[in-house]
């Protein structure tokens, strides 16, 4: 396997690891640095972990399977 067959799902990867961290984020912090009001966002997290789990399901299904 060759790392340019591997790169979609390294990206993938990455991004879902990104969405996870804003998803931790946005549920633990008090904060207007993303948002229009200070307070805690539970829907941006709630988007967010979602965004995180649908890039490890599309990194999975993009890896080159060996046979």
């Amino acid at each position: 396997m060759n790392a340019r067959s591997s790169l979609p799902a390294a990206l993938l990867a990455l991004l879902g690891v990104l969405f996870i961290a804003f998803a931790i984020f946005y549920a633990t912090t008090d904060t207007g640095l993303l948002a229009s009001d200070v307070t805690r966002h539970y829907k941006h997290a709630a988007l967010s972990a979602v965004l995180g789990v649908l890039c490890f399901i599309g990194a999975n299904f993009a890896r080159r399977r060996q046979v």
